[in-house]
């Protein structure tokens, strides 16, 4: 469905475009692969300010990369939002230029809140390798912790001089 900028501009009570995608592929973006069953809705009006308004109530979720195997992650969504329409990108606002696919600006009201980190909460099994091992920051921090920083291993070996 396309969102047309000139059918906002003179709106008289307040337009209502629901929202239900079953599946969309996002490309160029390395934290975001799709979204999928997002449903709710976006509301244009003006407010009593003669201010052209967005609301939006959209749930779904979205399908991230995981940061350790590259797996699907899924990552539910939950957003409602009251903002401004603005016309330029450097104002405080939702920037709406001239024609936009409704799933674009699904797109655009859901990036802000991609994770830029996704792990999956399954066990894991990590690489290995010759001389070397893929671990989990848990297993590192814990063989870390009983570790002496070599800068101060020489007082250790330090012994105090008794007077007499």
């Amino acid at each position: 469905m396309k969102i047309y900028l000139k059918d906002l501009i003179n709106i008289a009570d307040e337009k209502v475009y629901p929202v239900s995608i079953a599946s969309y592929e996002v490309r160029d973006n390395l934290f975001l692969r799709r979204l999928e069953n997002v449903e709710g809705e976006i509301v244009f009006y003006y407010d009593a300010s003669d201010e052209l308004r967005i609301d939006y109530h959209l749930k779904g979720e979205m399908i991230c990369p995981c940061a350790v195997t590259l797996e699907d992650v899924s990552v539910p969504f939950e957003l409602s939002e009251n903002e401004k329409i603005v016309s330029g990108q450097d104002e405080d606002g939702f920037f709406l230029d001239e024609n936009k696919e409704l799933e674009d600006m699904v797109l655009y009201i859901v990036l802000p809140e991609v994770p830029i980190k996704v792990v999956k909460n399954e066990k894991t099994v990590y690489s290995r390798g010759d001389g070397w091992v893929f671990v989990s920051e848990e297993d590192y921090e814990s063989s870390k912790k009983d570790e002496i920083d070599p800068r101060l291993q020489k007082l250790k070996e330090y012994r105090f001089e008794e007077e007499d």
